[in-house]
């Protein structure tokens, strides 16, 4: 099935790269299941496009905040694969795989590659199984909040959470969810700790049957399927990173992705947990602007970072 685009002029400007002098979006299918990419082009690119791949709660327009900076690159691409978003809705037999396979499809469908690629938690998982299938079609990546297997509190917890999500006890469920993935300071300093607590059980509560089928479809996907695969990978540049308060995937947890690497630079983000893009959001943007611009020289010290790491 051919795309569909549409294109949007967006005049106002905003700081960073300024806002998007136009947006396309282009509905695609692959394997009968379709889905919608998103292509955000600010001025003049100075590097290949941004394919931006988010977590599980993510969908296409989860990035327009941050386009503000990451426009400063050129072209910003974000998508609704298949079981995110308004794509369709992908059974659990499909997997990583899948995934990765439609986003290769999408890259050859609309001519981007080789594109810069981020891949965040859910996204990093298929990201790096994008490498590994297509290592053609990227020139870096950033992989932040990874790890190289699934703890079993957290495969645990997503068992508890289908169960009650199949008996309609969303609210519950949003309290567990939030309890994972932003976990009380304590006696350290986590940013928007509190607004992100509400805005987090907000959403995830928010959801209608069909958000919560997906939701259900999607953590099952977790447990039935391959999660990390050690494989051959490019040799392209590898930024590796987290929030140095990551409970999640932690710090050291993360490093054992960046060691399956070949030299990747790994940092964490001072003051953040699994949710870097949302607590210092400009910085997360900042680091990443500057490594797919720059490639992080040899040098580089960032007052919102841990010193970085060779591996």
């Amino acid at each position: 099935m051919p795309s569909v685009a549409s294109s949007v002029p967006v005049p106002v400007a905003v700081p960073g790269g300024g806002a998007p002098t136009e947006v396309a979006e282009h509905r695609l299918v692959w394997q009968g299941y379709a889905y919608t990419a998103r292509i955000a082009t600010h001025g003049v690119p100075v590097t290949e496009p941004l394919l931006v791949l988010g977590g599980s709660d993510q969908t296409r327009h989860s990035w327009t905040r941050h386009e503000r900076w990451l426009g400063e690159l050129g072209t910003v691409v974000t998508v609704d694969l298949p079981g995110f978003g308004d794509a369709d809705f992908l059974p659990v037999e499909h997997g990583i795989d899948f995934l990765a396979e439609s986003a290769g499809h999408m890259l050859r469908e609309l001519g981007l590659g080789p594109v810069n690629l981020y891949a965040g938690c859910y996204g990093a998982a298929v990201g790096l199984r994008l490498a590994q299938r297509y290592p053609h079609l990227l020139r870096r990546i950033a992989v932040q909040g990874m790890s190289d297997h699934i703890p079993r509190w957290f495969a645990e917890a997503l068992v508890g959470w289908v169960r009650l999500l199949e008996e309609g006890r969303v609210e519950e469920t949003a309290e567990e969810f939030v309890r994972c993935f932003v976990p009380p300071p304590g006696d350290r300093t986590v940013r928007k700790h509190a607004a992100l607590t509400r805005l987090m059980y907000r959403q995830f509560a928010a959801q209608g049957p069909r958000e919560v089928a997906v939701t259900v479809e999607r953590n099952r996907r977790l447990l039935a399927h391959e999660w990390y695969r050690r494989a051959a990978v490019p040799a392209v540049p590898y930024l590796v990173f987290t929030g140095e308060h990551d409970t999640l995937t932690t710090p050291d947890m993360v490093r054992s992705v960046a060691a399956d690497l070949p030299g990747a630079r790994f940092t964490t983000i001072a003051e953040c947990g699994h949710l870097a893009h949302l607590q210092r959001p400009q910085d997360f943007c900042d680091l990443l602007v500057r490594f797919f611009r720059d490639g992080l020289p040899e040098d580089a010290g960032l007052p919102y970072c841990t010193p970085f790491e060779r591996y």
